[in-house]
């Protein structure tokens, strides 16, 4: 974990650094495109770079024409399924949390610093290290946090590269070695683990607010040269070849240019699934996401305030955690409902409940509430409370306050929610694995069965369909910054 954050430490905020401070042409499209990793899972990224860089992949077969070696012993080349490798694959997937965070701080106060520090004779790079990272330091710490809990929660990646991690060590514990006790005690140190992170970034949040005003930064932005600009645009492009570019065509020539690839009907079934299940998680996270904040708005008491508190961090708990965390209460629902209509009825009633895709469902309700939660809170917060005192005065309903008034107004904020929660949800895979009904597969699973098996060219159609639609929320974000700004 540490060496992601690190990595994606220096790629973040060294390309926000650049993209908010210097004036040079087509900063706005680079800036857009060093956000597109977002759109690209993990574990996509473990299997397309895996396939590229290992022994029998094209750049080592490449190396070895080239230079007439005839075998591994002739050369030495890093290894990617390593510890090493997937700390270089989470930092330039990664890196964009940080980017975003960082980004919006320099555009707050970096300006203003490097102008004090110009006054008192102080070079760049000194008021950079002195002030200008300090001062964002609150929200860099935040795009880290994400980082880890991103770490913390992966499994596709450690488990494709055989890396022994707490959330991996619960999968296996649990379906593996069906040692159901040993992996809930090791689901405590991973919830330890994400309430350290959890209070570590509320902590941080704490002193944002003695961020500087920011001032007409348009008159202040330094205009770099060709030459400059150039060599801005080649370093950009390193992550976002490395992030995006290179494992978007890699998918897209395996799916289009190989043979007995496009299994038209079965992929059509599966994407099927995929698209009810995030229509339906993004529907429900939405709607109680809008009770919660509504709740919020008219009592804030401390039942609510837990409530908000919930809805705001559940994006933090693994899949695998909570997929174990559902199952449990679910299939003690099962079991004592099957025991009942067994003695009443003389019917068993089967798993009503965990063995069908309502578990699935509730998973992603509660992994997801936070970015519902997120993006409704701050389109309820958009509203002036006068609005919620008028239909009072008319002998209306709160039911009527909510439903003429609030919803229209949040129909924007609940379009950007429901359209992140429906990509994420395509991409969870570790929930999916657990709690998918028989029968039913998603994308990710696809691609996780066909990949894990070194089948990539099979997974590629699956794999690609999952990162075209995961660039939309990602423009999406990227259009409210702007305007935010």
């Amino acid at each position: 974990m540490i060496g992601s954050v690190i990595g994606a430490s220096i790629i973040g905020v060294s390309t926000a650094w650049v993209t908010s401070v210097y004036d040079f042409k087509g900063k706005t499209l680079l800036s857009t495109l060093l956000t597109l990793p977002l759109a690209m899972p993990a574990y996509l990224m473990a299997y397309v770079w895996t396939d590229l860089l290992e022994y029998a992949g094209p750049f080592q077969n490449s190396l070895r024409s080239f230079f007439l070696w005839k075998s591994s012993q002739d050369y030495w080349f890093p290894e990617i399924r390593s510890l090493g490798g997937a700390i270089f694959l989470f930092s330039f997937v990664l890196y964009p949390y940080i980017f975003f965070l960082a980004r919006t701080a320099f555009l707050d106060h970096a300006l203003k610093t490097l102008r004090i520090g110009k006054m008192l004779g102080q070079s760049t790079s000194h008021v950079l290290m002195t002030a200008t990272i300090p001062l964002a330091r609150p929200a860099i710490i935040v795009g880290a946090s994400l980082v880890l809990m991103e770490v913390l929660a992966d499994y596709g990646t450690v488990s494709f590269f055989g890396i022994n991690t707490l959330s991996k060590g619960v999968f296996d514990l649990w379906l593996n070695m069906n040692d159901l006790a040993a992996a809930s005690q090791l689901s405590l140190i991973v919830l330890f683990f994400v309430f350290v992170l959890l209070g570590s970034e509320r902590w941080s949040r704490r002193t944002q607010r003695f961020s500087l005003k920011p001032l007409d930064n348009s008159s202040q932005k330094k205009e770099l040269s060709w030459q400059m600009t150039l060599l801005v645009w080649l370093g950009c492009a390193v992550p976002i070849a490395i992030g995006f570019v290179i494992p978007v065509i890699t998918l897209f020539s395996k799916s289009i240019l190989s043979k007995n690839t496009w299994e038209i009907q079965k992929l059509w079934v599966i994407v099927q699934q995929t698209v009810s299940l995030a229509l339906i998680a993004s529907c429900a996270a939405c709607l109680v996401a809008i009770l919660i904040g509504f709740g919020v708005r008219l009592q804030r008491g401390t039942s609510t305030k837990w409530v908000a508190q919930f809805g705001s961090i559940s994006y933090a708990f693994p899949g695998t955690i909570l997929a174990l965390g559902v199952l449990w209460p679910l299939s003690s629902i099962d079991n004592a409902t099957d025991l009942l209509m067994g003695e009443w009825f003389g019917i068993s009633s089967g798993l009503l409940l965990s063995g069908t895709a309502f578990a699935l469902v509730t998973a992603y309700v509660i992994r997801f509430l936070a970015v519902a939660y997120g993006s409704v809170d701050s389109g309820f917060q958009a509203i002036p409370k006068a609005m919620d005192k008028l239909p009072r005065l008319l002998g209306k309903k709160l039911r009527f306050t909510l439903v003429s008034i609030h919803l229209p107004l949040l129909k924007s904020s609940l379009m950007t929610a429901s359209l992140i929660v429906f990509v994420e949800v395509m991409k969870e895979l570790p929930a999916t694995l657990i709690l998918r009904p028989f029968g039913v597969e998603t994308l990710a699973t696809h691609v996780y069965q066909y990949a894990s098996s070194e089948q990539l060219t099979a997974a590629s159609p699956a794999a690609l369909l999952i990162v075209l639609v995961g660039v939309w929320p990602v423009l999406v974000i990227n259009r409210v910054f702007s305007k935010n700004q």
